[in-house]
């Protein structure tokens, strides 16, 4: 009697898989159809080896594979996409999941509602910026985490001075502004002084490195493609070199902002609304949008309104009804709607003249 061997063949079959990734182990579960088929523990984990698994397992399928965006960035969207599955990566908050799944949770289960939500059609992926808008965005938040060490090792100094009952002569420095003479002052009393000494070893360092960033920030967005981008966004009241250099590597292409109330709400500019039945509450602004870019918007508006007439009038008819963090919110809108215009017209802008 001979053998029969079949071959498997998943032609034109979605094979939806869910990805839980972690630095030793990524939990992947599969779903086939209408069907949950298993979770499987990759460890090591590669893109490599769950291709070869799904080829293995399931031969000639439609692969579709979707995480949550993480701390491990998008080389894994890559490199899945360069082994021929298609890959989105999708904002967590987006993942629906039952109160029973945030009561337990665990990677099995996230990987689990992944496939689900990807399977019934619930998920789509976030933006995915190029290779070099990735490079030229993280050196831009290096530099924001550098200024950051500097603060705090400027505030370790302070402390200190308190501490040890240490103050500057009146002259040497007015309201702790870190001026080239107080540095000087502080050299001369840490040359007794252990502790103030490495205080101010560290301080250096870090001045030092943030520097030679900041060097590089100006050399990288003077070249041909960011500069005339540049030119056009500084051209807006309120916005300064670090705020323009914001927004080209967070936000890459405007076009794909069809509106300004979408462009809003990718910062996190708009109210967070609740309506249920009589009730209808609006908060100030959700929470959800991206934190850095909307900290250096509202910063910039301030300084719009001390250089734009124009918004300096509509400020204050806005703090007869609103506070004012409140009212600098709505005038946030109206610069960003200014950035977009010039970024999508190619005009810089032109104040109001009086006639």
């Amino acid at each position: 009697m001979k053998s029969e061997f079949r071959q498997l063949d998943f032609s034109d079959q979605a094979i939806y898989v869910g990805i839980d990734v972690h630095r030793k182990s990524w939990r992947t579960t599969i779903h086939l159809g209408e069907f949950q088929q298993k979770t499987i523990n990759l460890s090591p984990p590669s893109p490599e080896s769950l291709s070869d698994y799904l080829r293995r397992h399931y031969p000639n399928g439609k692969y579709l594979c979707a995480y949550e965006a993480g701390y491990c960035g998008f080389w894994v969207q890559e490199q899945l996409i360069e082994q021929g599955i298609e890959t989105i990566v999708v904002h967590p908050a987006d993942v629906p999941t039952t109160d029973h799944e945030r009561q337990h949770k665990d990677d099995v289960r996230d990987s689990r509602k992944i496939a689900r939500a990807l399977r019934n059609g619930e998920l789509k992926g976030i933006f995915i910026p190029t290779k070099q808008q990735q490079q030229d965005r993280a050196l831009v938040r290096r530099r924001y985490a550098v200024a950051g060490d500097r603060r705090r090792a400027m505030t370790r100094i302070k402390m200190y001075l308190h501490f040890i009952g240490l103050y500057p002569p009146q002259g040497v420095m007015a309201d702790w502004t870190w001026t080239k003479t107080f540095i000087q002052w502080l050299q001369r009393q840490a040359q007794n002084d252990q502790v103030l000494n490495s205080l101010l070893d560290e301080y250096a360092a870090v001045r030092q490195r943030e520097q030679a960033i900041v060097k590089q920030l100006h050399q990288l967005f003077a070249n041909d493609y960011y500069g005339p981008q540049m030119k056009l966004l500084r051209s807006v009241p309120g916005v300064g070199f670090f705020t323009a250099i914001q927004l080209l590597t967070e936000i890459g292409d405007m076009r794909r902002f069809k509106t300004l109330d979408k462009l809003c709400a990718y910062l996190g500019l708009v109210p967070q609304t609740h309506r249920s039945g009589d009730t209808d509450q609006a908060n100030r602004r959700t929470t959800r949008g991206n934190k850095r870019l909307r900290s250096a918007l509202i910063e910039c508006s301030w300084k719009a309104i001390q250089q734009d007439t124009e918004l300096s009038l509509c400020y204050l008819k806005l703090r007869k009804r609103f506070d004012g963090p409140h009212a600098i919110i709505k005038i946030s809108r109206k610069v960003l709607n200014r950035i977009r215009r010039v970024w999508l017209t190619g005009q810089p802008y032109t104040p109001i003249q009086n006639t």
